[in-house]
């Protein structure tokens, strides 16, 4: 993968240029994630480590994918008033995104992917927002990888193989901070995980999707009295981490090179 800010001007401007190039541009969050975890999973274990997963399999295809500087920050209502927890407003994330994304094109880059790992409803409505403004105002193609805005299941994020890898004897009751999440720390940043916190932590399963149906909008009301966490941290293992990332990479990476269209000419 080509990482876009390592690149000097004249660098930039040849691969703005080359019709081959497709720029990833990581979302995230700065969130809490429970007692075990750090603010950062959504940024660095998830939309960053899913970019560099989806990259080979889009440079076999032909591609040449490119890395732009990460938007850490995202739409995290569920979040707000735990500590740690910076929260941007719908619009503040939408514009951002339209900005970066224009900027970017007003060089010559036409293709672009979203990675995304913030499944905060409000996060997934300011990037439908932004896609929409995107290819109507600068003529662009702008895709989603990660967690998208609309989604139906069956999804890369929540395929049964993926579930299927999974320890926890309640796969589909695990979602923030839980074992997956967990798992994906371990494989990709092992120092920032508090791994004797997350082995004493109980399971933690609640009807989230039933609250989230019902219109609550925050972790405490999503699990209440629990610690900000959903499942069974205690589950994770590195190397599900692993397997679950390269399986949800390749699974997205598939849909990506069938909406970018044909292979590509050098």
């Amino acid at each position: 993968m080509i990482w876009l800010a390592r690149l000097m001007a004249p660098e930039a401007a040849r691969l703005a240029r080359d019709p081959k190039a497709v720029v990833f541009l990581p979302l995230g969050a700065i969130e809490q994630h429970g007692p075990h975890l750090p603010l950062l999973v959504d940024w660095r274990g998830g939309a960053e480590e899913l970019a560099r997963r989806i990259a080979p399999h889009l440079r076999r295809a032909g591609w040449r994918p490119v890395l732009a500087p990460s938007i850490p920050y995202g739409v995290s209502t569920l979040a707000i008033g735990w500590p740690g927890t910076v929260s941007l407003s719908v619009p503040t994330l939408r514009r951002l995104i339209v900005e970066v994304v224009a900027g970017l094109a007003s060089h010559g880059f036409r293709r672009f992917v979203l990675a995304n790992y913030q499944a905060d409803p409000d996060h997934l409505r300011a990037m439908a927002a932004a896609r929409r403004e995107l290819t109507r105002r600068e003529c662009v193609q702008v895709l989603i990888a990660g967690f998208e805005p609309g989604a139906r299941p069956p999804t890369p994020m929540a395929n049964p193989r993926v579930l299927a890898l999974m320890r926890s004897p309640n796969p589909t009751a695990e979602w923030h901070a839980g074992e997956l999440e967990t798992a994906f720390m371990l494989a990709a940043d092992r120092p920032l995980v508090r791994e004797r916190i997350a082995r004493r932590l109980p399971p933690a399963w609640f009807d989230f999707r039933g609250a989230l149906a019902r219109g609550e909008r925050n972790f405490r009301r999503l699990g209440p009295g629990g610690a900000g966490y959903f499942g069974w941290p205690a589950a994770a293992r590195a190397k599900t981490g692993r397997e679950a990332m390269a399986l949800r990479g390749r699974l997205i990476a598939e849909r990506l090179v069938r909406a970018l269209g044909n292979r590509p000419r050098s």
